[in-house]
């Protein structure tokens, strides 16, 4: 990514950062994602759960951040898991067992 310039105007109007100016460009390669979890659990993310075309000719990353930063956080700060990253997949979240279960599927 270190290639192509940041879109700082999409960034502006989207929110979404970083985001790239890639117009001009019949492809674009970026790097793969994948989440590891407790476990041994990995949830491969496909480029299109984290990175979205916005606007003409830029790509914004999709995983924000809780942006906290402090003492007594375990770990340091978290993402959001968000709608982008969860699209195709069944996801089940079991709060009594405190597990996250993911199984890749094309939703309709």
């Amino acid at each position: 990514m270190a290639n192509f310039t940041v879109a700082t105007e999409i960034q502006d109007l989207t929110g979404l950062r970083p985001c790239y100016n890639v117009s001009g460009q019949d492809t674009v390669s970026v790097p793969e994602l994948s989440f590891k979890f407790k476990g041994g659990a990995e949830m491969k993310l496909p480029v299109t759960n984290y990175f979205v075309l916005a606007g003409d000719g830029a790509i914004c990353f999709t995983i924000v951040s809780d942006n906290v930063v402090g003492t007594g956080l375990r770990g340091g700060p978290a993402i959001i898991l968000g709608n982008y990253q969860q699209r195709d997949y069944y996801i089940e979240y079991d709060l009594e067992k405190e597990r996250f279960g993911f199984k890749r599927q094309v939703c309709a």
